[in-house]
């Protein structure tokens, strides 16, 4: 019997040819879409899921309310509430800090220097408590003693090639701080999935005694592991308290502080906040991508079932013989139920092979490698099984089940149709594919929309034409290199300004201070960004000022000034920027002057359109020279960029041999902020752009076969005087129909998650009437696009040719 359903279902493919390829590229497109998008879902909800305790690891957050008003909400705690949240909480099992303050450090081994971006300080049981594996030293013992170092793999390859990195000694410098430590031990490189990401550990003890357990520095991260049966809300109930008995310093005295206990599993797509030193992902991106597998699947699934059970009407008269030879019912769903396994089958195994021909072929889309890792992990395996064990029995079962219910006597004369509810269950199916083609149109148009928007606004700040240069390490007579540094430059050909500065456009200004207007009491006291600046640095970026002056080298006094941006003034509550000229404001830290408040600028985008205009604060106060300036800013006017930074780097390496030049291009660097959702765009048109393929193949199919039936009736109509056009309108006008019946519910959906969507941006598009009408317009374009040829075709019919019989 086997044998003979198999032959059946070979001859009925093979005789079948152009529904078979539909139904095979149909359902081995949707396949490869849902393996690829579970596999991006499943690493982007993978994030530090490494440790095997992760479940109960948490992060402790900064929260800053005034009253109810939440002030500020930081990731970053003080190195302060780790070891007093131990000694009074019995709630807390263990802890473990990891310092990113100045992390981005200079690190030398004889003559190899490389800057390292994240350097930090990690306590003795760090790897103890997370699950980073040593490949050389002991886990416990590592990090314990002063001058020790713990490096990657990588790190160790890179500064000691092939020999034992175990017991040599780095040079690792700052500005301020010069360390000279022993590694003693090795970690693997820590993988892509996890959200701390680091090639260097110091010890704790390594740093300035006074900060290791100082409770007004909010730059670390503290992770907690909770003994069995604790509570969280606990814990965060009874931090003020404790708060209230170290908080003794004025900063900050007046606000409530508190913290929230936040898993590490969830901090990956946690929304974005001030001073996280992680790339974030999107919660709602990825939920949504998600939706998209599933949405590709399913209309790939309809395809399938629609065409089969359209195709049933040509079959009725082949089951009908089969019933009367006395073939069972089962064997009738054997029958169709083996056709659609091997439909299904090679489907399956072509989707693999497109799986990984994505891997090259589509790179600009799929950037992220590391998702090929979690291709065929157990997780994504199930799923996949269960999609192809769901496809076969929805696309296998229903059409079998409706043409083993026919009887023979009515199939046999012929008078076999649809009935209604079976006609409706497939207009239903078609509609919710228009539904879903509605859906994505619309969303690939409002995240281009969106991605373009970003990128054509004005930073309010110029940085074109600008080289970013990092500034030295600690070496000697620096003050004096670096102004002879800055004037070397400014003799070079083509340089227009040289500027100092703690940040630049696209970098977060780190430093914050808690400031009030002089006379206010401490009460009024908030944060602002405290960014330092030189004379030359208003007028080198361009930036509008709107109210009083510039810092002016013939002013001393100015040393002792400050420049507000818009948002900074509001913070102050000035009434106008006019008026916040000639005020006079305290900074946090310095105590024996207050500083006067002498020009206001335009607020500008010092980071991406996703981010709310912050309070800045331009300063130059010798008061607060510990915060230290970062960046050198070229301004160059010749387009010969390579010529310009080996002029550049020879300067450099006269100036700083100690330091390695590095450097960027500022408009390079600040639009990779957009890099996230410029990708977003990319994978969400791909994907989009094929689940409208796969439905409109399936329309292709469904066309062709409802033109064939349709022969005699066009041939009655054109015989009756009917003209091309209107048989053309007969056949187009029910899809177009159905597209926009769909459109009335799709619609509002639409509307739904594209706001959600951009409420993540602080700067976003304006929703129109026309965003919506134009996916409606292009799905109906490409409807009849698809099906004009056939339409078309079907319509010049000779009329004789169908009616010659009858």
């Amino acid at each position: 019997m086997i044998r003979n359903i198999l032959l059946v279902t070979y001859r009925n493919l093979v005789k079948n040819k152009i529904y078979t390829f539909i139904n095979v590229t149909g359902l081995a497109l949707g396949m490869a879409a849902f393996i690829l998008i579970t596999a991006f879902v499943n690493f982007e909800k993978s994030f530090d899921r490494i440790h095997p305790d992760a479940a109960n690891i948490y992060r402790v957050e900064s929260q800053f309310y005034r009253g109810q008003e939440l002030t500020d909400s930081w990731p970053t705690s003080t190195n302060g509430y780790a070891p007093a949240m131990k000694a009074n909480f019995p709630e807390i099992a263990s802890y473990a800090r990891i310092s990113w303050a100045g992390s981005e450090r200079v690190v030398k081994y004889n003559n190899t220097k490389y800057r390292e971006e994240h350097v930090c300080f990690a306590d003795s049981n760090f790897f103890s408590f997370f699950a980073y594996p040593l490949v050389k030293g002991d886990a416990l013992t590592a990090l314990k003693e002063v001058n020790t170092i713990v490096i990657s793999q990588s790190a160790a390859k890179k500064y000691f090639g092939d020999v034992d990195a175990m017991g040599k000694f780095l040079d690792v410098s700052t500005l301020g701080d010069k360390y000279h430590c022993m590694v003693t031990g090795v970690f693997k490189d820590i993988p892509a999935n996890s959200t701390m990401q680091f090639n260097f550990l110091m010890s704790w003890s390594t740093s300035s005694k006074f900060v290791q357990n100082f409770w007004y520095q909010h730059e670390s991260y503290t992770f907690v592991k909770l003994n069995p049966g604790a509570s969280i809300q606990s814990v965060e109930a009874k931090f003020p308290a404790l708060a209230e008995q170290y908080k003794t310093g004025p900063s900050l005295k007046e606000l409530k502080w508190t913290i929230k206990l936040v898993p590490l599993t969830d901090i990956h797509l946690n929304p974005a906040k001030p001073y996280e030193i992680e790339v974030k992902g999107n919660r709602f991106a990825v939920n949504f991508l998600n939706i998209i597998a599933f949405i590709i699947l399913m209309i790939a699934c309809i395809n399938y079932i629609n065409l089969a059970t359209t195709k049933s009407v040509d079959r009725a008269r082949e089951v009908g013989i089969r019933k009367v030879s006395g073939a069972h019912v089962s064997q009738l769903i054997l029958q169709f139920l083996m056709e659609s396994v091997i439909i299904n089958v090679v489907a399956l195994l072509l989707s693999m092979v497109l799986v990984l021909g994505a891997r090259y072929g589509l790179s600009r889309y799929l950037s992220d490698s590391n998702t090929y890792g979690l291709l065929f992990n157990s997780g994504l395996l199930v799923k996949v099984s269960a999609v192809f064990l769901g496809s076969i029995l929805i696309s296998g079962i229903y059409p079998a089940m409706v043409l083993a219910r026919l009887k023979p006597i009515v199939v046999l004369k012929g008078r076999f149709a649809f009935s209604k509810s079976g006609i409706l269950l497939r207009r239903g199916m078609v509609a919710f594919q228009f539904m879903a083609s509605v859906l994505l149109i619309a969303g690939t148009f409002a995240v281009y929309r969106q991605i373009i928007y970003m990128s054509s606004q004005s930073t309010g700040v110029n940085i074109n034409q600008t080289i970013v240069i990092k500034t030295p390490v600690n070496t000697s007579n620096y003050a004096q290199k670096i102004n002879s540094f800055k004037n070397t430059l400014l003799g070079f050909s083509g340089v227009k300004a040289v500027t100092l500065s703690g940040a630049v456009p696209g970098r977060e200004v780190r430093e914050f201070l808690a400031n009030r207007r002089f006379g206010a009491p401490k009460s009024e006291e908030r944060t602002y960004e405290m960014l330092k600046v030189d004379h030359d640095f208003m007028q080198a970026y361009g930036m509008q000022l709107i109210a009083g002056r510039a810092f002016d080298k013939s002013r001393p006094a100015d040393s002792t000034g400050v420049v507000l941006n818009e948002s900074a003034v509001k913070q102050f509550d000035f009434s106008s920027p006019e008026d916040a000229v000639g005020k006079k404001v305290w900074l946090e830290t310095v105590d024996k002057h207050p500083d006067e408040v002498i020009g206001v600028i335009k607020d500008y985008h010092q980071q991406s359109l996703q981010q709310k205009y912050t309070p800045v604060i331009l300063f130059m106060d010798p008061a607060l020279r510990w915060i230290p300036a970062d960046y050198f800013s070229v301004k160059v006017s010749q387009n010969n960029m390579t010529q310009m930074v080996n002029n550049i780097r020879s300067t450099w390496n006269d100036n700083f041999p100690e330091s390695s030049f590095d450097f960027f291009f500022l408009d390079d660097f600040y639009n990779r902020q957009y890099n996230q959702e410029t990708q977003f765009g990319h994978v969400f048109t791909l994907f989009s752009s094929l689940a409208i393929f796969i439905a409109c193949i399936g329309l292709f199919g469904l066309t062709a076969y409802s033109a064939a039936r349709r022969t005699k009736e066009i041939g009655v109509r054109k015989v009756l005087g009917a003209s091309v056009q209107s048989i053309i309108s007969l056949l187009t006008w029910d899809v177009v129909k159905l597209i926009l019946v769909s459109s009335l519910f799709a619609l509002p959906v639409a509307y739904i998650f594209i706001n959600q969507w951009l409420n993540h941006y602080a700067f976003k598009v304006t929703l129109t009437w026309w965003q919506f009408a134009l996916p409606v317009f292009a799905l109906v374009v490409i409807a009849i696009g698809t099906t004009f040829y056939l339409t078309f075709r079907a319509a010049l019919t000779n009329p004789t040719s169908s009616l010659r019989n009858e």
